[in-house]
């Protein structure tokens, strides 16, 4: 079978043209080629971190491991180790279970199988001082915002009195996740969380300081934290204050010229001082009766009362005396009025959070008309509610943008960008390329193999112009055939209609017997003309050839 089909690929290579043979070979080569990228490229896993900021002798212990146990592995740097995603969690109960990395943090673990005897009460006190500061290490770096996270404490033996007493003493140094901070009120919890985790420790004898050196609390005494958590939240209202301004602003300028074409800073300074007035205003005009007093008083000394008539004698003051035939009279009235000047008295109390300045910068790129630019400000003012009443600044400048670094970074990501498409559109030309080069190769080949199939089947139907010729070579026999055929046909049929006539007298049963002959007989060429009738439509082709082999052998006798 094998010496057949390289037969054929060798008579179907031998008809191929020079171009043919180099294409198929190209295309052979490539697909060789080819198919082993792919499949790697579609069977390479992915990898994912398993430990990150490992020293060098930890991280070199982990490698010997992984190598002694075949998992593949990616060195990102000296301190990270990647491994494939569905092995991150078996490497590390693998690693666990042979105490790596040992420089990492350990807590109360440290007493488990350990024996106390022998061990004096420093060691004791030591190794417990390190359980604690492992354990506090692990609660405060499992926060989002912490990266890597070191204790230290300071616990001063006991003393007798207490006044000489020293104080126990924490400093933590914080190593923040990129795109993280942490604020005011997150370094006073974890300030809160190592004071009440270790005895004796206050809140204000704890020292945080980040990875860069700044200093996030500096130990302040318990009674002036809520001054300065007071403090923390003012501020962090001044600045959302300034962000919400900021944003505003940043908002309108980007619709007014577009992205990355301005910048706003806003600073906001509040009053934070409560105040309680209380305010008298007098009205000097609008006067009020507040009390009224008539006094009226009269005496009479003989004789009769008597006087002018008339208005002065009806006067209350002075005194009018009146005299008569001997007699005298006394009369007094007094009426006091007493006025009040209008007052309104109020009452406030103001609350702290008053907005006592804002301050707008603003820079746009490269904006030299001064009517823009006075336009540009004007919407700034009331975008950012500008009140120069009350002190509020605002500056609107044009510079040229330096843009370089921004230009740069633009076309290096759309580089990579590119690159990653061209990758990904030649990686998928080339898988199509293979399957079609495939699928040609195979439907090449089954054709080759089914042309050269046909040379091994020998010719049973000839040509018209053969057949006419073989026709008159052939004829005269077969007439001779036939004329032989009828010949004894007729003959046997004389000889049956003979015997038939000289034994008409015969018994029944010779004459059943040739009747039941011959339609045997008819009976069994009906059936074998059938046979050759099923034969003849179904396959043509087998006829012909077994008549060509008799007019063969009829030709060789």
């Amino acid at each position: 079978m094998f010496a057949t089909i390289q037969q054929q690929f060798t008579s179907y290579w031998k008809k191929q043209s020079l171009g043919k043979q180099i294409t198929m070979v190209a295309l052979t080569l490539a697909v060789l080629i080819l198919t082993p990228v792919l499949v790697n490229w579609a069977n390479t896993p992915s990898y994912a971190v398993a430990y990150t900021g490992l020293s060098e002798t930890d991280a070199a212990q982990i490698v010997q491991k992984l190598d002694d146990n075949s998992i593949s592995y990616q060195l990102k740097n000296s301190g990270t180790i990647e491994v494939p995603s569905d092995q991150v969690y078996t490497t590390r109960l693998l690693m666990a279970r042979d105490g790596l990395p040992e420089s990492s943090t350990v807590g109360y673990e440290l007493f488990s199988g350990t024996s106390m005897l022998g061990m004096t009460e420093f060691s004791q006190q030591v190794n417990y001082q390190r359980a604690i500061e492992g354990e506090l290490q692990r609660t405060i770096g499992s926060l989002e915002a912490v990266q890597a996270v070191r204790v230290h404490l300071v616990t001063p033996e006991k003393s007798l009195l207490s006044s000489d007493q020293a104080l126990s003493t924490a400093s933590v140094t914080i190593q923040v996740n990129p795109g993280h901070t942490l604020d005011a009120a997150q370094v006073r919890a974890i300030t809160h969380l190592i004071a009440s985790s270790v005895e004796g420790l206050d809140a204000g004898n704890v020292v945080v300081v980040d990875s860069a050196g700044n200093l996030l609390a500096d130990g302040i005494s318990t009674n002036g934290e809520s001054d300065q958590s007071l403090k923390d939240d003012q501020r962090a209202a001044e600045l959302a204050y300034a962000a919400e301004v900021q944003k505003r602003v940043q908002s309108l300028l980007d619709k007014i010229l577009g992205p990355n074409r301005s910048s706003v800073q806003a600073t906001v300074e509040m009053d934070w001082t409560q105040r309680e007035i209380t305010s008298n205003t007098y009205a000097p005009t609008e006067v009020a009766l507040r009390s009224s007093q008539i006094i009226n008083e009269s005496s009479t000394d003989g004789g009769t009362t008597g006087g002018v008539p008339g208005a002065t004698s009806n006067l209350p003051t002075p005194v009018a005396t009146t005299t008569g035939t001997g007699t005298s009279s006394y009369q007094r009235s007094e009426e006091v009025l007493n006025y009040e000047v209008s007052q309104t008295q109020l009452h406030e109390i103001i609350t702290p959070g008053k907005v006592n300045r804002v301050s707008v910068s603003v820079m746009v790129d490269n904006v030299s008309d001064a009517a823009q630019l006075t336009s540009i400000k004007s919407a700034v003012e009331v975008a950012a509610g500008i009140d120069t009443t009350r002190g509020d600044q605002i500056v609107v400048e044009s510079f040229a943008f330096d843009r370089t670094a921004l230009d740069a970074l633009t076309v290096e990501l759309a580089k990579q960008q590119q690159q990653e498409l061209y990758l990904r559109i030649g990686m998928a030309v080339g898988a199509a390329l293979v399957v079609l080069a495939l699928l040609f190769f195979v439907l090449r080949m089954m054709s080759n193999l089914r042309n050269a199939s046909k040379d091994s089947w020998k010719t049973v139907l000839r040509p018209a112009s053969e057949l006419a010729a073989l026709q008159d070579e052939y004829a005269a026999p077969a007439l001779k055939l036939q004329a032989d055929l009828s010949t004894a046909l007729s003959r046997l049929a004389e000889q049956s209609g003979e015997s038939t006539d000289a034994k008409s007298g015969n018994e029944d049963v010779v004459v059943q017997v040739h009747s039941k002959n011959r339609q045997a007989t008819a009976s069994e060429d009906e059936q074998n003309s059938r046979v050759i009738s099923r034969l003849t439509e179904e396959n043509p082709a087998t006829v012909a050839e077994i008549i060509q082999l008799w007019l063969n052998e009829s030709k060789k006798s």
